[in-house]
């Protein structure tokens, strides 16, 4: 069956000049598109769906995607209720169907078919395969974390078989480990062969280093084994076994794992697309108002930062928080134009008349104003579309802070080959502070939390669990909130505050299924209510019980 191939954007202004003079560039043949002109796009795309929109790019951004939502269920951004009527209402009130963020699924789902058409080139392209199975096993995760059991085995083929049957998760994430040792075994095979190098130009993360790749690799496996530390499923306890083993003497990514291959300012697609979807200015220098300006900080997220006496930091002022968000003026009724500068937050769930007497004034209050709050920074901002440099700024997978963090609860979970947990730990905030430009503060900031529970390395072993889920979260506020989610869900940390119109006891462990898939694959795909995804039953992905 001939398939017809449709490149993006970004894979596309890679792949123009190098396509075969005998190729019809507007009717390409899938088996005619050679994985060195796929593996840019592809990779791309991934970062798309899990950092930005999604894949159908607009003018701006709209607050949509992966990332934004596990920044809402982490309690890090609230609607901007003194821009919107209704802003993010559904994350705050958990009141979500079958549509509620289902292009995460559906996207995802073509971005991986995407990996699984170079995977099909097989030994002809070694180790853009092995690239393929990485990136595959990386993203594909997040679906399984996020819906449990999902189609596999049958999945990726496209119209030989639009309507696939469902796998185990727990067999899916067999599947995917093994996608992980393959893709090593063939860089070991085929790495430093010099007829199959990966050039610089199809490769947006690591510009075809082959060896960085397997540190790559070597994370996502920990990452995997991590998942499954409080797994009660045999299987899934035998499959963290399998992969401790397999790491003995592994080593990991010392660096921020980055992606760019070659963002811009001269068209929507081709930023970066984390700023594309929530920096302050699109492409044509207006205000990104459904994307930038839709949510602000989360009361809850300053005040943390901030080491208010009502949270666990309470006395430690984290000056992190000058990267992640601006300063407004806080709200006094708005008197002489608003009252001290500082950081300030909605509470998820309140509106303008509740944010009045919140502030300790009446509902007759004047109403707040965009310069009341506190919004995305660093890359995010800028004072003028002429100095915005974040559409051209890189793109993270995965954060040296991550990869520091995972090594700290493995080796504090008793994984075999592990140790130095205190060290993996500090040296994640080290990594954070370095991120966000405040190097200088890190020393300072670790001694002030180690007497803290839960923020710094002190107490119980519990405790230290939930200091490091702590110290993700804030090392990938803006950047990655799905990942904190799913880890909040795994082991309960960090403690975080439901909105005040919240409709559910607690948050969901897993997202309803698409209605894409209830149209379009309704005898395969398990049905199931909007109730059974707030309590643990056999829908629950498997890693949560």
């Amino acid at each position: 069956m001939k398939k017809y191939f449709l490149l993006s954007l970004i894979g596309l202004m890679a792949a123009s000049c190098e396509l075969d003079d005998n190729i019809n560039p507007n009717k390409v043949l899938s088996d005619q598109v050679t994985p060195d002109l796929r593996l840019a796009g592809a990779s791309n795309d991934g970062y798309t769906v899990l950092a930005g929109n999604g894949l159908t790019v607009s003018s701006a951004g709209n607050g949509n995607g992966m990332n934004a939502l596990g920044q809402a269920w982490t309690n890090t951004w609230s609607g901007n209720f003194a821009s919107f009527g209704n802003p993010y209402t559904i994350e705050s009130d958990l009141n979500f169907t079958t549509t509620y963020k289902q292009t995460s699924f559906t996207d995802m789902y073509k971005v991986i078919t995407r990996f699984e058409r170079i995977i099909d080139f097989g030994t002809a392209y070694p180790n853009y395969v092995a690239i393929a199975k990485i990136q595959k096993a990386f993203y594909m995760q997040y679906i399984v974390d996020l819906y449990g059991n999902v189609p596999y085995t049958e999945a990726f083929k496209e119209l030989e078989n639009p309507s696939p049957a469902y796998d185990k998760d727990v067999e899916v994430y067999k599947k995917l480990v093994g996608e992980l040792l393959d893709a090593r075994t063939l860089i070991t095979t085929y790495g430093a062969n010099p007829s199959f190098k990966v050039s610089t130009s199809s490769d947006p993360v690591y510009k075809g280093d082959l060896a960085k790749w397997t540190l790559f690799a070597n994370t996502v496996l920990l990452k995997y084994a991590v998942r499954l530390s409080s797994t009660t499923n045999a299987d899934g306890i035998a499959l963290r076994n399998q992969i401790i083993t397999a790491l003995n003497g592994a080593s990991y990514i010392t660096a921020d794992v980055s992606i760019n291959p070659g963002y811009s300012n001269s068209a929507p697609a081709a930023q970066n697309p984390l700023y594309h979807a929530f920096g302050r200015y699109t492409n044509s220098g207006v205000i990104n108002t459904n994307g930038y300006q839709l949510m602000t900080a989360s009361d809850h997220a300053v005040k943390v930062l901030q080491g208010d006496p009502s949270k666990i930091t309470n006395g430690v002022s984290d000056s992190r928080i000058e990267y992640l968000f601006t300063k407004g003026k806080k709200y006094n009724n708005n008197v002489s134009g608003g009252g001290a500068d500082g950081y300030y937050g909605y509470p998820q769930g309140m509106t303008n008349d509740d944010y009045k007497v919140f502030m300790g004034y009446t509902v007759n209050g004047i109403k707040p104003t965009t310069d009341n709050f506190s919004y995305l920074n660093g890359i995010f901002y800028s004072a003028t579309p002429g100095a915005a440099t974040g559409q051209s700024a890189n793109g993270y997978l995965m954060m040296r802070a991550e990869s520091e963090l995972l090594q700290a609860e493995a080796a504090l979970r008793g994984y075999a080959g592990f140790s130095n947990a205190q060290s993996h730990f500090e040296n994640a905030i080290t990594a954070s502070y370095t991120f966000d430009g405040k190097a200088a503060d890190a020393a300072a900031y670790i001694t002030a939390v180690s007497s803290k529970a839960k923020v710094g390395w002190a107490g119980s072993t519990e405790d230290k669990i939930a200091a490091i889920q702590y110290q993700r979260w804030v090392a990938l506020i803006n950047y990655n909130g799905i990942e904190s989610y799913i880890n909040y869900l795994r082991t309960g940390y960090p403690e975080t505050p439901l909105a005040t119109t919240a409709t559910q006891p607690n948050k969901p462990y897993r997202l309803l299924y698409p209605a894409d898939e209830y149209s379009n694959n309704s005898a395969n795909v398990p049905v199931l209510s909007k109730t059974q995804c707030f309590t643990k039953n056999e829908f629950t992905p498997f890693i949560y019980k």
